[in-house]
């Protein structure tokens, strides 16, 4: 790159310095994790027992299923109505009904089995505690 040798090896070292004045810089200036200021909390966790004790899932659960529902379809929330709710251990990400191809994490998850209905169509439905990950079982 340069004619000088001199000049190009002076050149390399001074980019070699400049990076690493940097990387101690960046390194140095990192605050402390959450964890070094505030005593970890107790995460709250619907376990499978107290998930158990109430079969009756959480409302944003409902709504999830509802809101997908009426996405694909020509009906009204107000015509849909919860049939059956049931506490599950679904045993992958997929909530065990991978599609083809598809990789699921292979974790137990933690969720509900809900059917609902409209009067005259039934949908099963799969999620996961919160109603994020749901799929149409039927």
């Amino acid at each position: 790159m340069y004619a000088d040798p001199v000049m190009e090896e002076l050149m390399r070292n001074f980019c070699l310095y400049c990076c690493l004045v940097i990387l101690i810089s960046v390194w140095g200036c990192q605050s402390p994790s959450h964890s070094d200021i505030y005593p970890p909390t107790p995460k709250t966790h619907l376990g499978q027992q107290a998930m158990n004790n109430n079969s009756e899932a959480p409302q944003a659960v409902i709504d999830a299923i509802f809101n997908d529902i009426t996405k694909n379809n020509t009906i009204s929330t107000d015509n849909l109505q919860v049939q059956q709710t049931e506490a599950k251990t679904w045993p992958d990400g997929c909530l065990g009904l991978a599609k083809p191809d598809e990789f699921c994490t292979q974790a137990l998850v933690e969720g509900w089995r809900i059917t609902v209905t409209d009067g005259q169509n039934t949908w099963v439905y799969r999620t996961d505690q919160t109603g994020r990950n749901l799929r149409r079982e039927s």
